[in-house]
């Protein structure tokens, strides 16, 4: 198994996935939407993780997780609202948690490096038995 920390995006998730399909979480957000061009430039097939997409993707209800899991190789995974808001690492543990079951190879979270509480989270995608990069 290969798990790294690094300060690049996009073709982290594709590492393993041999051009499988990555789901990008917040794919309409700051980030999200610049790895979703990145990855479509590439040639990767992407489903964008958001409440306005089809399926839908929102954090607090986990009935629309599998949905958007299915058939997924890889997750670019953004937290919302921020991986220091209560309860981030309870949720992140149980979308790996979904996300392993459903078949997923690879979590690649974006994380703020050097901030106490996203240690929290980056442990969780550490310790979730999957492939995983920290960005």
């Amino acid at each position: 198994m290969t798990n790294t920390t690094t300060n690049t995006a996009a073709t982290t998730a594709t590492t393993t996935t041999e051009n499988g399909l990555v789901l990008v979480l917040g794919g309409t957000g700051k980030t999200g939407r610049r790895v979703v061009e990145r990855l479509e430039a590439l040639d990767v097939p992407v489903r964008m993780g958001s409440r306005s997409a089809d399926p839908g993707f929102d954090w607090t209800d986990e009935a629309t997780w599998a949905p958007v899991l299915q058939g997924v190789q890889a997750v670019y995974l953004s937290y919302y609202p921020d991986l220091a808001a209560p309860g981030a690492p309870e949720a992140i543990g149980a979308f790996t948690a979904a996300a392993a079951a459903a078949g997923v190879r690879r979590v690649v979270l974006l994380s703020g490096r050097g901030e106490e509480e996203a240690r929290a989270c980056e442990q969780v995608v550490q310790d979730c038995g999957l492939e995983w990069t920290i960005v």
